[in-house]
């Protein structure tokens, strides 16, 4: 058995709670909000820090059409 970790990461569901848990102030020079990609960015990198995944999948929903 292969003894490597793969992380999968439910990415809306981690961008909606990144969306409300980084301040409003984190935005670009020019003032444009960037809380939320900041924030999923951020605790992308927690998970990969305390895991220590071989390899990372995230997922997004597919809206019906």
């Amino acid at each position: 058995m292969d003894d490597s970790l793969t992380l999968l990461v439910d990415s809306p569901s981690l961008f909606y709670r990144a969306l409300f848990s980084t301040p409003d102030t984190i935005s670009t020079p020019q003032g444009a909000p960037i809380n939320a990609a900041y924030g999923f960015f951020r605790m992308l990198a927690q998970l990969i820090r305390d895991r220590n995944p071989d390899f990372i999948g995230c997922a997004r929903r597919q809206l019906a059409t």
